[in-house]
């Protein structure tokens, strides 16, 4: 199998902050808790992890108010999310294994 993978400035779509969310669940929970955020089009990444939160999401949004917005009424909505870290990405310097120059 082939998979190509593309890198674009997600500035040039309109986004302007991204974060990591580090979620923990029930149990029980974690699977379909994962399954209904990776349908959400702000998030760009679920994985199931282990530690204090089982539960690792990157979102990406408009900018901080989009952000908070996604947290409060998407996460926030969510049945057994027992507690939630956030994580704000500052600036990137690799994605997809293309490092990015300091200028970009």
């Amino acid at each position: 199998m082939v998979r190509l993978a593309c890198e674009l400035d997600l500035r040039l779509l309109g986004i302007g902050t991204e974060a990591l969310l580090w979620i923990a669940t029930g149990p029980g929970s974690l699977e379909a808790i994962g399954h209904e955020l990776s349908r959400h089009p702000q998030v760009r990444f679920a994985a199931a992890t282990t530690g204090t939160a089982n539960l690792l999401v990157a979102v990406a949004a408009e900018d901080l108010g989009g952000l908070y917005t996604f947290l409060t009424r998407t996460v926030g909505s969510i049945d057994d999310t027992r507690s939630l870290e956030v994580t704000r990405i500052l600036s990137t310097v690799k994605r997809t294994g293309r490092i990015r120059p300091p200028d970009a």
